[in-house]
């Protein structure tokens, strides 16, 4: 079937998957200051628009009244951003602690997040999917808070700028917020299930 809404879903998630080149990209010349920051802004805007596309599509789709049309579409596109988000994000705190040796509590600050949901989220995805309940994967604010956090942190530590620590502290501490978010949204949907 060939529908400008499922279109739109492809899009995004070729939108999410470019950020694994993206993150291999970093390694290039993780030193030159211009081309990291070319590189973070790039997949900081294919997130923005992978998640612009879905959510209009979805809108179009509740507007013609055809609500989950797309929504396995649409939720495997969730798993893929989230996925794209965790590779550019180690790839690239791993680049930031090769090349610019921070310290080792702000490396964990800057994947909190991740560091928290990758036993649950592995746990998830090893239940068969005929037991398991439907959890929303798509980040609330507190996650796309995180997300800016981080990658600003990030820019700022291959800048060796001064606010490169507190800007990872923050990111750290929404990082944890964000995982709670994730694992109560989980619980809950859990628990409206049984």
């Amino acid at each position: 079937m060939d529908h400008p809404r499922l279109r739109a879903v492809y899009v995004a998630n070729a939108l999410s998957l470019s950020r694994v080149p993206l993150a291999l990209a970093l390694w290039i010349a993780p030193t030159a200051p211009r081309w990291v920051l070319g590189v973070i802004a790039v997949a900081g805007l294919t997130d923005v628009l992978d998640g612009w596309i879905v959510r209009r599509a979805k809108r179009r789709g509740w507007e013609d009244g055809d609500v989950g049309a797309f929504a396995a579409h649409v939720a495997r596109g969730e798993v893929l951003d989230g996925v794209a988000d965790k590779v550019f994000t180690t790839s690239a705190v791993l680049a930031l602690a090769f090349f610019a040796r921070p310290p080792l509590w702000v490396l964990a600050a800057l994947t909190a997040r991740e560091l928290l949901l990758l036993p649950p989220f592995l746990a998830y995805r090893l239940v068969p999917e005929d037991r398991r309940p439907k959890v929303d994967f798509t980040a609330g604010p507190v996650g796309k808070a995180t997300t800016f956090f981080q990658l600003t942190a990030l820019v700022l530590g291959f800048l060796a700028h001064d606010a490169f620590e507190p800007t990872a502290a923050v990111a750290g501490g929404l990082g944890v917020l964000a995982a709670l978010v994730y694992l109560g949204r989980a619980l809950l949907r859990d628990d409206a299930a049984q």
